[in-house]
């Protein structure tokens, strides 16, 4: 395959010290709390405190009336989905990387890899998150979001980042603006 493409490059400072940012992140369970995946049954592995290695596993299965190599069959229309994301990077106060596999009826279609860059600004913390994904399986049936995504980030790139001047909540994102929302409203007891 071609390699990873960036779909998103997404920055925001957030009105918390930088290991209270940094423990929401690398702590699972909040996950769903900031990349919002209803109809997934989730599980955290292990029980403990996160590291390298820790993983989210998210599953779900229904119908799907897409390409039939997906679905496994001309008559078989139910599909499941596992995603399943693991701590690659792990340096406190610093660096966070989550790595999912993406697999659709026992095929790996993508890999999606979330970089967070986390550095103290007096009180604040300045986050900087890269998304990636490596395409595993003929971009025609990965769908359409990832082109969506893919198209903003070359047209930000292309104005030189002055899109994000302009539209600041566009540089920031929906999942780092729940992120900067959920750490902000913690409560001070949470904080280190």
């Amino acid at each position: 395959m071609a390699g990873p493409f960036v779909v998103a490059h997404n920055r925001a400072v957030i009105g918390a010290p930088v290991l209270r940012v940094f423990d929401y992140l690398s702590d699972l369970s909040h996950f769903k709390e900031w990349n919002d995946e209803a109809e997934f049954k989730i599980t955290v592995l292990p029980d403990g405190p996160p590291g390298p290695g820790s993983q989210l596993r998210r599953e779900k299965t229904g119908q799907m009336l897409g390409p039939i190599i997906l679905r496994g069959g001309m008559g078989d229309s139910q599909v499941t989905l596992i995603r399943a994301t693991t701590i690659t990077t792990y340096e406190p106060a610093s660096a966070l990387v989550l790595e999912t596999k993406n697999v659709y009826n026992g095929l790996l279609h993508s890999i999606e890899k979330l970089s967070f860059d986390l550095q103290q600004e007096a009180g604040d913390t300045r986050v900087t998150m890269l998304s990636e994904v490596e395409a595993m399986v003929p971009s025609m049936f990965i769908g359409p979001v990832y082109a969506i995504r893919l198209a903003r980030g070359m047209f930000e790139r292309l104005l030189g980042g002055r899109l994000s001047g302009l539209f600041p909540q566009m540089s920031i994102g929906p999942h780092l603006a729940k992120i900067k929302e959920r750490t902000e409203s913690l409560p001070m007891a949470d904080t280190r």
